[in-house]
């Protein structure tokens, strides 16, 4: 990541019990008393990174990170009672421990899905939003990401081969990588798994080691796991309408940052949600998916002062 603002340790970090069995694993840091700011990390199924506090001013800004449901220190690793509406449930959990009533959600990605989620829900405890290469989770984006006609296909139709298995469908592809993953073959789980990782990372493009922090093979394959399991039809169902302009949202401060050459998350549906919700956005040309080149990174470090700075006006 490029340099960014020198945000030291956490405050403190401890694990919130949210219900079904799950707990979460929460870190602050910044400002104790400051504007508060819940980044939701990318994936589905990454977990917290602290590289991502250096967005974010830390004598203005609380910083909340924390993993969600079945992903990094966040326990069980179990996809049981694990959806985006449970999700949903998680944050307004953290934020009345934590005695929040409004905060600035941030995310890129998955992060901007389940920030644009959380907002169009309950739109009463959001200050503002920051949303970077944003997945607006309709069917299209998925058709984008994992079809033979979709745009990493046909940028690169040698490794869509491999990946797709010869499938010839989005729906058959994910379908294979969701009996794979949980078939009784441990081998068969991990080759599947690193099929799916790879072919997220040449989609992603330049990925960024913040994204690729998995080291070991049950990461990876648990991180396989939940992204099959969010884009299964009646999961990905609960992801409807991410693409509209709520009134109520209208009245929001609302930044997005996104690659001209986005071949995970369509950049011509976000431009159109931007000028409806009268939002800010910073166009980068020339770049994909991955928030790791300097312009990107001070894209959304940008965003994040000038929003810190309009909220104090």
């Amino acid at each position: 990541m490029a340099q960014g603002y020198i945000v030291g340790e956490a405050l403190r970090s401890f694990h919130l019990a949210v219900g079904d069995g799950h707990q979460i694993y929460v870190e602050e840091y910044g400002k104790p008393d400051g504007l508060p700011v819940l980044v939701n990390h990318g994936g589905p199924g990454c977990g917290l990174n602290p590289e991502s506090t250096q967005y974010f001013n830390p004598e203005r800004y609380r910083i909340i990170l924390y993993s969600q449901r079945g992903c990094g220190g966040s326990t069980p690793h179990e996809l049981h009672h694990n959806t985006p509406n449970h999700l949903v449930h998680d944050i307004l959990k953290l934020l009345d421990h934590l005695e929040i009533n409004k905060t600035v959600m941030v995310g890129g990605s998955w992060g901007a899905t389940l920030s644009l989620l959380f907002a169009h829900k309950h739109p009463e405890r959001v200050k503002g939003l920051v949303l970077w290469a944003s997945f607006l989770a309709t069917e299209q984006d998925l058709q984008w990401l994992y079809s033979p006609q979709g745009a990493g296909a046909q940028f690169y139709p040698e490794s869509y081969n491999a990946f797709s298995q010869g499938l010839q469908s989005a729906e058959d592809v994910l379908a294979y990588y969701s009996d794979a993953l949980h078939s009784d073959d441990e081998l068969l789980q991990h080759k599947a798994a690193h099929h799916w990782h790879e072919w997220d990372r040449q989609v992603t493009l330049a990925a960024s080691l913040s994204r690729y922090h998995l080291e070991h093979a049950n990461c990876i394959t648990q991180q396989a796991k939940i992204m099959c399991h969010y884009f299964s039809s009646e999961v990905f169902a609960q992801l409807q309408d991410l693409d509209t302009a709520p009134q109520v949202l209208k009245a929001l401060p609302i930044w997005f940052v996104h690659g001209r050459h986005d071949l995970v998350c369509r950049f011509a549906p976000v431009q159109r949600l931007a000028d409806e919700l009268n939002a800010q956005l910073y166009i980068l040309d020339g770049l994909g998916h991955s928030g790791a080149s300097q312009a990107y990174f001070e894209a959304i470090r940008r965003a994040a002062d000038l929003l810190a700075c309009k909220l104090h006006a």
